[in-house]
């Protein structure tokens, strides 16, 4: 007998619960020696795989349990023979553990029967690293199960694809996310909550990333820089980024932000009050101000400078060039 997921709230219920029929349908073996789960950003595929391990582990007649020494382990990410790789500092796994976990593959599991290999950021793999893990799909030991994690299946070869098990995560409800929301930050406003829920897209991660205190902060810097390209000098807004002295990849989320504030003015001006930062007083604030192609040519100009940055370009040039372009758009 196989548990069902029941309950509302549960990240991807439907998933796993199709996981669970397909687990208990050949008298509870194991049809399948690698998933390949693909699903954006955050919503819920380290979840998903770490649930599926704890179905294959468990040895409950109602797997998972979710209360047996082994679910306990797997939760908790403590079983013997359960083994992660990639995601630190968000890297893929590297050519020297890819030959670690193929060495360590042939030996047997300490505790079940089955070793589980869950390998995230897999859409960020070199194709010779796929090439040489694809060694183990192709003659995989019969005690392991492999779970590869990523963002878009294209990323990975036709030939890892064609040996594991696809099962696409496509996010959850607002309902859910507004629901595991207010349960974990009790303290943030609805306004917040409801501007989390709006930037998630169906994912938990995006939302949770969205409402995290160095969000806020940033948040209420790229508002700081919203306000300085309407009521500063020319150049105030190219001091105040200077002068900060903002790392690269800061100065990327930074410009992120301030992009959505400009597509949420944007969306504001053609009707829309659904907007994911600003709220309605605050976009009135600016829209009175911007045509609908300056607005359009202002986030193509941030794009822009987003797009040198990215390619190691001079960051005092390109936000020069960028101030320059956003006070010509602005009028």
């Amino acid at each position: 007998m196989q548990r069902v997921v029941q309950n509302a709230f549960e990240l991807n219920q439907k998933e796993k619960n199709r996981f669970l029929q397909v687990l208990g349908s050949g008298s509870g073996s194991v049809h399948f020696h690698a998933y390949i789960i693909e699903g954006a950003y955050g919503v819920g595929k380290t979840d998903f795989a770490l649930f599926c391990a704890a179905a294959i582990l468990c040895r409950k007649p109602d797997r998972p349990c979710m209360a047996c020494n082994s679910c306990m382990k797997v939760f908790s990410q403590a079983y013997p023979d359960l083994h992660f790789y990639g995601g630190e500092s968000e890297k893929p796994i590297t050519m020297k553990e890819v030959r670690e976990l193929i060495s360590s593959s042939i030996l047997l599991p300490n505790d079940g029967d089955k070793k589980i290999y869950i390998i995230k950021q897999a859409h960020k793999m070199r194709s010779d690293t796929q090439n040489a893990l694809l060694k183990i799909f192709e003659e995989p030991p019969q005690s392991v199960i492999i779970f590869l994690l990523t963002e878009k299946k294209e990323a990975l070869l036709p030939t890892i694809l064609s040996r594991g098990r696809l099962i696409t995560l496509t996010g959850e409800n607002d309902e859910i996310i507004k629901f595991l929301l207010e349960k974990k930050h009790k303290t943030a406003s609805s306004d917040e909550i409801r501007a989390a829920v709006t930037a998630a897209d169906g994912s938990i991660g995006q939302a949770e990333l969205f409402i995290s205190k160095e969000s806020r902060e940033s948040r209420k810097k790229a508002l700081e820089l919203l306000d300085l390209l309407f009521e500063g000098g020319k150049f105030d807004f190219y001091d105040r980024i200077i002068s900060s002295k903002i790392t690269r990849e800061k100065l990327l989320d930074l410009l992120e932000l301030l992009q959505r504030l400009f597509t949420d003015i944007l969306e504001y001006k053609y009707g829309c009050r659904s907007l994911v930062i600003l709220n309605a007083k605050e976009a009135e604030k600016y829209t009175s101000s911007l045509t609908k192609k300056a607005i359009s040519q202002i986030n193509e100009s941030i794009t822009d400078c987003k797009t040198t940055i990215e390619q190691s370009g001079n960051l005092n040039a390109a936000i020069t060039n960028l101030s320059i372009r956003l006070w010509t758009h602005k009028g």
